[in-house]
């Protein structure tokens, strides 16, 4: 089936490629293109499926993509110097491959290295501007100079190629590449799918805000790969891809949710106290949500509001008041009997320091006042205090409605990724005394939402260096707008993982999301995060393609369930499956979903 396009030749459009908003576009260029590829599903029943990028060995593969029955959404090209790409012995120009091939069918991905890069500037600049183009690098330096050059607003993302990389057994062994890359600007990470450790990397660098790539080889890697939640599988063999597509029928999660408490658990706690970020953990969730706000000496503490009245028993603003006279005052949104009160970011870190929960901090901070961005260095300030817990690197990201957050991290805080809260704003107030509190204007002057995705992608994704943290949810009728779900694959194969901000329940395990923020995080504690594959099998079982396994829920137990059994080879006695977990997320709906396990290899005894 042909591709749709959607059309974006906006008034925003033509200004941006004559220069005006976002980062700017360059009005040398002879050719300019400005629509953008509507990416086409491959028909699994995975809630967020996994892209498919093609990397043809010749033109006329090439050609063949564009009506193959498995959907590519990007195809990667290598130019050389003088952005001429061969491929097969045959040479064409990188305007004529673009043109002839990649037009209005891919998002064109172009494979750069030292001697290509600044060519491949020259040639987007002054020769064609593409509105919809990526490129990659195995060498992170290369991906900086790209995000260095301010001019070029049209590179919605870069790929980090670590396919010659070894992946550690310990998740947190990745994290130095996750902030190279993102201190490069760099949303996508791909690695070799032969690793046997691929399944740690693609959970963590997406739990992590980022998207996890694998160049796979033959059906099982690819079904491997996929298993394990990689969100986007290279290729040179198309329909390997799709006969890995058909193992995955059923409707669900490669990998399971992750769920952030967000404010920690407030159900039975005040939000944000030492109490509700301790049952954090206990409850199982995978992340905990959190409010930074800065004092007038210059310490974090933890709090939703920049005033104190909403959550407690005192009045006043942080960012005018000493973190010992706030910390006086009793935290009262649930109940006083805890004697909870504001806890510093220190504290907050120290709780959950034994376990594997990763903190999302929002940063807040006086809703970025001068006084907090310029006078109080908030950043530079929660910089200080993050640096005293060297073992906790990878374990935040963060979050902000605010522009003027994004840039400071950017400059102070480089490596750590920031989301993108929609319809965010930015720029900075002055008088944090007055009451009514007025907040700035809107990320790049204007009110910049998910579902305009060419002002998104532009002014706030790639401008900003941010990933995607918001989805249009009404809380009171417990549902997504069509856009929410339609535009998941849209953003996903461009590197931008959709995460959400705030349910009341379980309604998140039916939407195409990432990471649901919740305040429901305890209704998940129960639920199967993970199927165990057992050592062997019985024909019997293999035969009747059902069995009961012991899997583990969020919060740690474990459970015996009825599990699905998908084989996808077998070579002697030795078989290759996968298992499905099809539950209730126990929500008044009843909203059913699925869990696959990764790819097992079993003795059938």
């Amino acid at each position: 089936m042909k591709k749709k396009l959607i059309a974006i030749c906006s008034t925003a459009v033509a200004m941006l490629l004559c220069g005006g908003i976002g980062l700017g576009v360059s009005a040398n260029a002879a050719n300019s293109y400005a629509n953008y590829v509507q990416v086409a599903g491959n028909g699994s029943g995975l809630m967020l499926e996994p892209t498919v990028i093609a990397e043809p060995a010749s033109f006329a593969e090439m050609g063949a993509a564009a009506g193959s029955s498995v959907k590519a959404a990007s195809v990667i090209v290598t130019p050389d110097a003088e952005m001429n790409v061969t491929l097969g012995g045959e040479e064409k120009t990188l305007t004529q491959t673009f043109d002839s091939y990649l037009k209005a069918k891919f998002i064109p991905i172009v494979r750069l290295e030292k001697d290509t890069v600044e060519p491949f500037l020259g040639w987007l600049k002054n020769t064609y501007a593409i509105t919809d183009i990526m490129a990659m690098s195995k060498d992170v330096s290369v991906l900086e100079t790209l995000y260095a050059d301010k001019s070029v607003g049209y590179l919605v993302n870069t790929v980090y190629d670590l396919t010659d990389a070894t992946i550690s057994a310990d998740r947190y062994g990745e994290w130095d590449h996750i902030g190279a890359a993102n201190k490069a600007g760099c949303n996508i990470l791909l690695y070799d799918g032969t690793q046997a450790n691929l399944p740690v990397a693609a959970k963590y660098v997406e739990a992590m805000a980022k998207v996890c790539w694998a160049y796979t080889d033959g059906v099982e890697e690819t079904v491997s790969a996929m298993a394990a939640g990689c969100y986007g599988i290279v290729t040179d063999t198309l329909p390997e891809v799709g006969e890995a597509f058909g193992y995955f029928k059923e409707s669900g999660f490669a990998r399971a949710q992750y769920v952030a408490a967000h404010r920690g658990i407030t159900s039975y706690c005040n939000e944000q106290s030492k109490t509700a970020i301790m049952a954090t953990a206990n409850e199982g969730a995978t992340h905990i949500e959190l409010d930074l706000q800065v004092t007038k000496d210059k310490k974090i503490l933890i709090c939703h509001n920049s005033d104190t009245g909403t959550t407690s028993t005192g009045n006043g603003y942080f960012a005018l008041a000493t973190s010992e006279a706030l910390r006086k005052m009793t935290l009262k949104d649930y109940s006083k009997k805890y004697e909870d009160t504001f806890p510093t970011l220190e504290e907050t870190i120290e709780l959950l320091l034994d376990t594997d929960v990763i903190f999302i901090f929002e940063l807040k901070f006086d809703g970025a006042s001068s006084l907090a961005v310029d006078e109080l260095e908030a950043i530079e300030t929660m910089k200080s205090v993050i640096d005293k817990y060297p073992q906790m690197k990878g374990r935040w990201f963060t979050i902000t409605f605010y522009s003027a957050y994004a840039e400071k991290m950017r400059e102070v805080c480089p490596e750590i990724p920031v989301g993108f809260l929609g319809s965010a704003t930015s720029g900075k107030f002055n008088d944090t005394k007055n009451t009514d509190h007025p907040y700035p204007n809107f990320w790049g002057g204007v009110n910049v939402t998910r579902a305009n995705m060419d002002s998104c992608l532009r002014n706030i994704l790639r401008k900003f260096n941010v990933s995607l943290d918001e989805m249009t949810y009404d809380a009171g009728k417990r549902t997504t707008d069509a856009t929410t779900n339609n535009m998941s694959a849209a953003y996903l194969a461009r590197g931008y993982a959709q995460n959400t901000w705030t349910f009341e329940d379980t309604l998140h395990y039916s939407i195409k999301c990432n990471i649901a923020t919740t305040n429901a995080a305890e209704d998940c504690a129960m639920i199967v995060k993970e199927i165990a594959a057992p050592a062997t099998l019985t024909e019997a079982q293999l035969s009747a393609k059902k069995v009961t396994l012991t899997c583990t829920t969020y919060n740690g137990w474990q459970v015996e369930k009825e599990c699905s059994i998908i084989p996808v080879s077998r070579e002697g006695n030795k078989v290759k499956v996968l298992f499905y977990l099809s539950q209730d997320a126990g929500d008044s709906a009843h909203t059913v979903f699925g869990l696959y396990s990764d790819l097992a290899e079993v003795t059938v005894a």
